[in-house]
């Protein structure tokens, strides 16, 4: 329950420059190579491999001779990082190492120094027995309708208790090393009154102990509603999330929050959230620092002051799309290619459409341009809107010290109506159901047909 929390003042500063000292092989005094730089190794590593011996693509991410019987990971071949550049050079193969592959490799970084100079791109070198793995998970909106409300009033008998209708989901959320969430409405008082859509909405601030207590880490705060309470509001419903111990981006209740860069520590590996939203309702924001757009080249910038400030992954969130309709827009898709263009960011995870959009990867960056609905009462005016979905990536760690993702995984969510609650979609579901029927709408528009990404949906249980 928020296990990877940070609050509001202990995020890494993301003024230029600023190195974070988290996680064993975070950068500390020099940067770590990202995917534009490893062309330009390719030449450095042709003429280390003539001085010292050694077969080139070691230099770039490859395996040693010794460690290539026991891998850690076995990825598929569909799931594949293919952020890697290996060069083939015919060199004489160089006698059999007498130390350990750890010390061979601290010495092909000495090599690499004396050869290329002091001007050189520092190459960092992870033991394949070191390198880690994490999974990060992420779900759609929770919308705190009069309905949803009404009932976690009932169900805590007189103060709202939002957990019955979320622990159905409660162990897919709590496998992930880091669980995103998406708060979409404002958070207000502890004891009411509280008002929903049609209504400026303003929620039971509650609703963040239930998140926490099911396993999340942290949610996203940019949406075309965060502004519905104005600046009051912005500073609630962060208050609301810090008390529950989870982290946030997307928002900020000072000039001084919003410099700031949310880095959380995932089993030691510093991953930045990220967070922006289309639009406020036309509603004006009273700063422009407290509420995160969607602009160009903002992003890209963003995303480059967290890998200064020593970010390994970075996760993207964006409020986004056209109520109700499961293909992207072109507006969705340029902004996802600038950030795979600008090879900064790993992951972009899609809120706002209210029903599920495509899940695929852009080279080396993997995109749920829309997950759904986690938590809503809208399926009665259209059934699609009580469909969500979960997504899980995996990411794993290069001998370069870069993280690539490996593995993309899709668990359907259903909203049940009356009593409200979320579960996902179990294996098997009772054909022609409302669980089924989920499954149905959920493959056709998350998977677009002919995709070779790897991503997969799975049913829960199966």
């Amino acid at each position: 329950m928020g296990k990877h929390a940070a609050p509001r003042g202990t995020v890494a500063p993301s003024n230029p420059g600023a190195k974070a000292e988290a996680g064993r092989h975070a950068a500390s005094g020099w940067g770590l190579p990202r995917r534009r730089d490893l062309a330009a190794l390719g030449a450095l590593s042709l003429l280390t491999g003539l001085v010292v011996g050694w077969h080139p693509p070691l230099l770039l991410g490859g395996t040693s001779p010794a460690a290539v019987s026991t891998p850690t990971i076995t990825p598929s071949a569909e799931a594949q990082p293919n952020s890697t550049l290996t060069t083939e050079v015919n060199v004489a193969p160089s006698p059999v190492p007498t130390k350990d592959a750890a010390a061979d490799e601290f010495d092909i970084a000495k090599a690499i120094a004396e050869v290329a100079g002091p001007d050189a791109i520092p190459v960092a070198f992870v033991p394949e027995s070191e390198r880690r793995t994490i999974t990060i998970t992420g779900v759609g909106d929770i919308l705190l309708h009069k309905e949803i409300n009404a009932q976690a009033i009932r169900d805590g008998g007189g103060i709202p208790d939002f957990l019955p209708q979320l622990e159905g989901v409660g162990p897919l959320v709590a496998a992930a090393d880091l669980a995103i969430c998406h708060m979409e409405y404002p958070l207000g008082s502890r004891d009411g009154p509280w008002q929903a859509w049609p209504d400026l909405p303003d929620g039971p601030p509650q609703i963040a102990e239930a998140v926490a207590a099911i396993g999340f880490d942290a949610c996203t705060t940019a949406s075309n509603h965060t502004l519905d309470q104005g600046f009051d509001g912005v500073v609630s419903t962060l208050d609301a999330l810090e008390s529950a111990g989870l982290a946030h981006a997307g928002s900020a209740a000072s000039e001084s929050d919003a410099r700031r860069i949310t880095l959380i520590d995932v089993q030691g590996v510093p991953v930045a959230l990220l967070s922006y939203t289309y639009g406020f309702n036309g509603i004006p924001r009273p700063y422009d620092w407290c509420c995160n757009l969607i602009e160009p080249g903002v992003i890209p910038a963003d995303a480059q002051r967290a890998r200064e400030a020593g970010a390994r992954v970075v996760v993207v969130a964006l409020h986004h799309g056209v109520e109700g309709i499961a293909p992207p827009t072109q507006s969705q898709r340029d902004v996802v290619q600038e950030l795979a263009d600008s090879g900064l960011v790993d992951l972009v995870l899609g809120h706002h459409a209210h029903v599920v959009q495509p899940v695929t990867r852009i080279g080396d960056m993997w995109v749920a341009y829309g997950h759904g609905n986690f938590l809503s009462a809208q399926s009665r005016k259209d059934p699609r809107t009580g469909d969500g979905l979960l997504t899980q990536f995996t990411f794993a760690e290069q001998a370069d010290g870069s993280f690539a993702g490996i593995d993309a995984v899709g668990y359907p969510i259903v909203n049940y109506d009356f009593p409200f609650g979320i579960a996902p979609v179990p294996a098997p579901a009772e054909p022609g159901g409302k669980a089924d029927m989920t499954w149905s709408r959920v493959s056709e528009q998350a998977i677009i047909p002919g995709d070779t990404s790897g991503f997969r949906l799975v049913r829960f249980g199966g």
